[in-house]
């Protein structure tokens, strides 16, 4: 879109929620449409780059200013929304994925200090790198002028900097807040001009989400639900979300995605997120936005963001009982660890975490890599571990900062922005509106973890609105029958990998030692399948991407 000045040229991908309040703001432009495409080239004429401290949203733009001859691009502050660049002599490229770039003449070929971290630590989409050479991402809150050649990088949100400790608030007052902003947030994000639908899987994040969108909707609008399932009552969540849908009326869609089908639509999946995926949660994810889309819904919400904030995952309990440890709250420390049935596990989780003896952990508390499988070469070439900035005073919220900026949050945005664009769904967050993230961050640690409880603070807020059973739902670590699929309807097909010539002639991996211990994981040792999904997406990654590539035995500089 041009600006009504005609020097002002802009390319935009997401939505800019508060787009109306800011048109008021902005009364003396002449505006020519009703967009909010419009108000970003409005703002950017008032404010300049600080025009981007102004937008509720999720946005991804570039601004081309023929008159200072400077290109400005920005994303949003918790990078809901992909910005990938390149720059060389001659080229400056962006995109919203890497393939565009591919396709401007950048060579496909993979990063290795990406893979490296991916491979023994678990990382991926942690930093500013990806997993093609050269190809770079914009940061979250972070904007980048572009002009002469020089790229200037700029942060214009820190969460440090936003989040006032309030450590006096009670919990009621602190519940009630955090109710009024989800309603504000969920408010903005249902202005739409087409039906909005819900992601909806039956635990608490997504059903205090569809409490909310059920409660403000437009009653004449019907409200559609979509679940993703996988043929076993272990891991389904249908009949959860059949308990939260059973006091509203919808149109409810149970997506259920077999193991020959998960196989099918692997490579597809793969092609369009460029980088490692999650596993049978991804692609069931997938292939669910693939339903909603035949279902004519072009816009959904979902329950993401909530564990990074309020401390849902097992692994946020020993820094919270260190925390507790630190700061001489002996007594309440002692009331947590009676309260979660546990005393002699978690006394050795703080013990492990203090000493940093067991530092890496799935998002269930297991053990989840298998670094014995790396070639001697890639493993004599370990780029060292990333030192995650660590701007918090307690552990707790240090390591919540880790996942939302660093580890965890980043490849599910990732993710689930690539599967939904895939289809043409516009995924919206209201849970990572950035005031409520706000919120959470600046609150006590007890608000998030409470008497062996996570997300304390959700389940106090949502408590007028959900069933008793489900506000008090523990949270369920395994969701998919990966594990099982893996050791028996997906093994053969993992073997076939696995034995591969082209697997072998890498030298990423160890054939031998992965052969092993795959053979160890089918006989039932091991909860955790994690790493044998390594050993899938990363062959099948470089298989579509970079077919001819193997690890060298001299790294360049």
């Amino acid at each position: 879109m041009q600006n009504s000045a005609g020097n002002l040229y802009l390319v935009f991908n997401g939505e800019i929620y508060n787009h109306r309040e800011l048109r008021q703001e902005l009364s003396s432009y002449a505006f020519s449409s009703r967009t909010d495409s419009e108000v970003i080239l409005a703002a950017y004429e008032k404010w300049g780059p600080d025009c981007v401290k102004k937008f509720i949203g999720m946005f991804a733009f570039a601004i081309w200013d023929a008159d200072k001859q400077l290109l400005f691009c920005a994303r949003d502050r918790l990078g809901i929304k992909p910005f990938h660049w390149h720059h060389d002599p001659s080229h400056f490229l962006f995109g919203s994925e890497i393939k565009a770039l591919i396709a401007g003449g950048v060579v496909p070929r993979p990063d290795w200090q990406s893979w490296s971290h991916y491979l023994h630590d678990g990382f991926y989409d942690h930093g500013d790198r990806t997993f093609f050479a050269t190809v770079n991402s914009l940061a979250p809150g972070h904007f980048m002028i572009v002009q002469n050649g020089t790229i200037t990088e700029s942060c214009y949100w820190r969460l440090e900097d936003h989040c006032d400790v309030s450590s006096d608030i009670g919990v009621d007052e602190a519940a009630e807040r955090f109710h009024t902003l989800l309603t504000d947030s969920v408010n903005l994000r249902l202005r739409s001009d087409v039906p909005v639908g819900v992601n909806l899987s039956g635990g608490l994040d997504s059903a205090g989400l569809f409490s909310v969108v059920d409660r403000l909707r437009e009653k004449s609008n019907p409200l559609h639900a979509f679940t993703a399932a996988y043929g076993d009552k272990r891991y389904d969540e249908d009949s959860y979300a059949d308990d939260v849908t059973s006091f509203s009326e919808i149109h409810q869609t149970v997506n259920q995605l077999t193991s020959k089908a998960m196989q099918q639509e692997l490579d597809t999946a793969i092609w369009h997120q460029e980088a490692p995926i999650g596993g049978v949660a991804t692609v069931g994810y997938h292939a669910l936005h693939k339903t909603i889309r035949d279902n004519g819904i072009k816009v959904s919400m979902e329950g993401q963001g909530v564990d990074e904030i309020l401390a849902g995952y097992a692994y946020f309990k020993p820094p919270f009982y260190s925390d507790l440890l630190e700061q001489g709250k002996c007594m309440t420390l002692r009331q947590e660890l009676r309260s979660a049935n546990q005393v002699d596990s978690d006394l050795r989780a703080i013990r492990d975490y203090r000493d940093g003896s067991k530092s890496q952990k799935y998002q269930d508390g297991t053990d989840f890599l298998a670094s014995e499988c790396i070639s001697e070469s890639l493993s004599a070439a370990r780029f060292p571990k990333p030192n995650f900035h660590q701007p918090f005073e307690d552990s707790l919220t240090n390591a919540l900062y880790r996942d939302l900026r660093h580890t965890k949050l980043p490849r599910v945005l990732r993710m689930n922005d690539r599967l939904s664009m895939a289809f043409g769904v516009e995924l919206r967050e209201p849970y990572l509106d950035h005031r409520l993230v706000e919120f959470a961050f600046g609150l006590p640690s007890t608000m998030k973890i409470h008497q062996g409880v996570s997300k304390y603070l959700l389940r106090r807020a949502m408590k007028n609105d959900l069933p008793e059973n489900i506000v008090s739902a523990p949270k369920r670590a395994v969701v998919t029958p990966q594990r099982e699929w893996l050791r028996q309807e997906l093994r053969a097909f993992v073997l076939n990998l696995i034995n591969s010539k082209s697997f072998a002639s890498r030298n990423i991996f160890d054939p031998v030692a992965v052969k092993s211990r795959f053979e160890d994981f089918c006989r039932g040792i091991g909860d955790n399948s994690f790493f044998v999904w390594q050993w899938v997406n990363t062959e099948l990654w470089f298989r579509q991407f970079c077919p001819d590539s193997a690890f060298p035995s001299k790294l360049e500089s």
